[in-house]
């Protein structure tokens, strides 16, 4: 054999060469999938979906949270906000004290010795300015405030507020007390009456006065007592076919329509619908003309309740893809009280997770134009709060943080895992080996993030360490990034991210299903910018195993 013939590289034989196939598995933009059967999971599906947010292209990394104020006293349990014109502010309550906490800093006490802190607000614009009425579950004497000062509600002061709320003589309203929840519909402010079927209303655009009784015991099937009411709009805005809907403890939603319950020409009631047990007096929100309830069984439009039985109405709840996970938390978190709040700048829906041990703490977030769901893990958020735009959480801690705020969580790195849907590589019923995996990214040149890459088989979600952090570039000189008196701040626009890739990295197994994990710890001073676009796979088929 010449020296030439022996340096060439001859051919593999048939039987033993590798039969390489490849494969491009897009990001999860539909979110949590738990839904479907594991064998024929569609495409864009995620068993675990920990600090990634699905957006309409992919899945972007969650930024971290900032510590706006502390709270003298542990356990946030409500907070609201009050805007008008340019003063805007917010108000966060523990179980005994009432605090301003519009400023970053040391909170500002508002009322203390109160009965309960779990809270609800309502603002209505008047003639005279803007005004915000707070009251509690436990029905103490009500709160209002007009901008610049609170006033409590209490006839028996030395010198009363004018005017106050006062109800019929011999009612555990008489004085004003025992309100447990407000709103406003038809610009008038609705309220209900602690521990009973009992609502009652005060005149259009009234900030006080004498309140009037619309009873609702014999409306309901169920008893219980009324927890909230709210107002749902068909066309999404404040019309003529706006309803005022009661809603009870056990779920039974009274809707009526018309302006003036006082005149029974122009009130009426519509009907009587069932949903399931709501999750506190704060756990609804208005979104798209419809209102949203979170329940024991799930987030329940009120329109799909109207039209579908107890049987059907499983199928229309939003939350259908991720039940199983929602009826584990409320069996683990119902001694807490819910809360809903929208973040549209955010284009996203949170839902609060309240309540226990450090490690089991986070809240659920939905993307509002599709439907996806993710876990926000790490945020202790028992309520929500939003104000200029941004969105804030209260704490077990006491704390007041301010979300998707730097690349980390109160100073703490935080790890974002995502587990894809279980892939079969178009053989159902033929062994796999994945040898080789590629993730892309639409992500900055700057941005420090790791990303590792594994997989796990045959229905088993198991997840590996997550890799270290990057190195930290520090915050870049970009506005409401920089620093003031250190960023340059006439440096260019960074303009949009481009596309990375990890290359191809080595995943080696074998089984008839595969699911991909992907991991990224985040610990930098700068919000993540990256998102995860798709994952190549080069996979071979052994045949059938028996």
């Amino acid at each position: 054999m010449s020296t030439h013939q022996a340096f060439r590289r001859q051919p593999v034989p048939q039987q033993m060469a590798q039969q390489l196939q490849a494969v491009t598995l897009p990001a999860p933009t539909r979110g949590l999938i738990e839904s479907e059967n594991y064998t024929y999971m569609a495409p864009g599906a995620a068993l675990v979906m920990d600090n990634w947010f699905p957006t309409m292209r992919g899945a972007q990394l969650r930024g971290g949270c900032i510590r706006w104020c502390t709270l003298p006293e542990p356990m946030v349990t409500s907070a609201f906000e009050y805007a008008s014109g340019n003063i805007q502010k917010m108000f966060a309550a523990t179980a005994t004290n009432l605090y301003d906490v519009t400023f970053n800093g040391a909170p500002t006490l508002i009322q203390s010795g109160q009965s309960s802190g779990n809270y609800c607000a309502s603002q209505l614009a008047t003639m005279a300015g803007d005004y915000l009425l707070a009251v509690n579950d436990a029905g103490d004497y009500p709160l209002r405030y007009d901008g610049t000062n609170w006033v409590v509600l209490d006839p028996t002061l030395p010198t009363p507020p004018v005017p106050l709320i006062t109800g019929p003589p011999g009612t555990t309203v008489e004085n004003g007390k025992n309100l447990t929840y407000v709103w406003k519909y038809a610009n008038r402010w609705f309220f209900i009456e602690g521990g009973s079927m009992n609502a009652y209303y005060l005149d259009i655009d009234s900030i006080g006065g004498e309140l009037q009784l619309i009873p609702l015991s014999g409306a309901a099937n169920k008893g219980g007592k009324l927890l909230f009411g709210a107002t749902w709009t068909i066309d999404a805005g404040d019309g003529l076919d706006d309803k005022c809907c009661f809603v009870t403890d056990q779920g039974e939603v009274l809707i009526f329509s018309g302006t003036n319950p006082s005149d029974a020409a122009n009130w009426r009631q519509e009907g009587r619908y069932q949903v399931p047990q709501p999750m506190g007096m704060n756990a609804h929100v208005l979104l798209g003309g419809d209102l949203l309830i979170a329940t024991v069984d799930g987030v329940c439009p009120l329109s799909a309740a109207i039209s579908k039985d107890a049987g059907q109405l499983q199928l229309a709840m939003l939350t259908m893809t991720i039940r199983r996970t929602w009826r584990d938390q409320v069996l683990a978190k119902s001694n807490l009280p819910w809360t809903m709040e929208r973040w549209d700048e955010y284009g996203a829906m949170f839902v609060t997770w309240p309540g226990g041990p450090v490690g089991s703490r986070m809240c659920v977030v939905v993307n509002t134009a599709t439907g996806a769901w993710c876990r926000f893990v790490g945020w202790d958020a028992t309520c929500f709060i939003r104000m200029r735009g941004d969105m804030f959480f209260g704490t077990q801690d006491g704390y007041i943080m301010q979300a998707d705020r730097t690349g980390y969580d109160d100073g703490v790195p935080y790890v974002c895992t995502l587990v894809g849907g279980w892939e079969m590589f178009q053989s159902p019923s033929e062994t796999c080996v994945w040898h080789q995996a590629r993730a892309s990214f639409q992500a900055g040149i700057a941005e420090p993030f790791i990303p590792q890459i594994t997989a796990c088989t045959d229905y088993v979600v198991s997840v590996t360490t997550p890799p270290n952090p990057g190195k930290d570039p520090g915050v870049e000189d970009l506005w409401d990034q920089g620093l003031w008196d250190e960023a340059l701040w006439d440096q260019p626009s960074k303009g949009a991210p481009g596309v990375r890739n990890t290359g191809w990295v080595s995943v080696g197994l074998t089984g008839f299903s595969h699911a991909p994990v992907l991991q990224v710890q985040v610990a930098q001073a700068a919000k993540p910018n990256v998102e995860f676009i798709s994952l190549a796979a080069t996979f071979e088929r052994l045949g059938v195993n028996v």
